[in-house]
């Protein structure tokens, strides 16, 4: 049987229970819904009715929002207190030991590639870079969630697309 995002089946005898649940969580928000059967006139009806659904909900509830929060969660191991922003120090030159200092902000793209940008400490100063880094990943990451809620939409609709038998 093919698995649908966020669709499970339910066939017990015991019960009588019949039906596809569909459950869409997104920041606290759980919506759930159960597609008899017999109420839709058959299995692929039903089906077909929870895809529905499934879509419509997630079409309702902020994807962007959801994907900002997801790429802004703080990690334990962060030192600089501002998610995929970091400051580094790197040997540049191991023959004359020059130290660069900079900061620099880290972004996966909408397929997932690990991009960053440096902002140099020499040249900026301290201040100047830590802000610079902080408004790059803030850029990034609008223009990647902005993207990614497209290309989510459709890879499900896309997916979960139904063909009768």
């Amino acid at each position: 049987m093919k698995k649908y995002i966020n669709i499970r089946r339910f066939d017990t005898d015991i019960n009588h229970t019949h039906a596809w649940l569909v459950q869409v969580q997104r920041q606290g928000e759980i919506s759930i819904k159960m597609f008899s059967d017999r109420l839709y006139g058959g299995k692929q009806k039903a089906l077909k009715a929870a895809i529905e659904f499934r879509d419509n909900t997630l079409a309702t509830i902020s994807n962007y929002k959801y994907h900002y929060q997801r790429r802004s969660i703080l990690r334990r191991n962060n030192t600089s207190g501002i998610p995929g922003v970091g400051h580094y120090e790197n040997i540049s030159n191991p023959k004359t030991k020059n130290v660069a200092i900079f900061w620099a902000a880290f972004w996966d793209d909408e397929f997932g590639v690990r991009r960053q940008r440096k902002f140099s400490v020499l040249r900026y100063g301290e201040r100047k870079a830590k802000k610079l880094a902080i408004a790059e990943r803030e850029k990034r990451l609008k223009e990647v969630c902005a993207a990614k809620c497209k290309i989510n939409y459709n890879k499900i609709a896309k997916a979960d697309r139904y063909a009768p038998a």
